[in-house]
């Protein structure tokens, strides 16, 4: 079984996987124009972040997200990006 601190962590690896390939020439153009649009839309780590701790704060974390141990609070703290 999944838990919410690995679904948080899967979401945030994601994001990143979808960074690397919006950032990668390799990708064919048709390919990275589909992810950009996806990251149009996806959280940002601070976004997830915040979602895990509403989850916690609800009292109902087992399907949900939660945070993940040993990552900075200060995620929280991050400004989001506007694209």
């Amino acid at each position: 079984m999944t838990t919410p601190d690995e679904r948080t962590r899967a979401l945030r690896l994601a994001g990143e996987l979808l960074q690397d390939l919006v950032q990668d020439n390799e990708v064919p153009t048709t390919l990275r124009a589909r992810v950009r649009g996806v990251l149009r839309h996806y959280p940002e780590e601070w976004q997830l972040r915040m979602m895990a701790e509403d989850w916690l704060r609800l009292g109902e974390p087992t399907f949900g997200l939660a945070p993940e141990p040993g990552r900075p609070d200060s995620l929280l703290t991050l400004k989001p990006s506007h694209g």
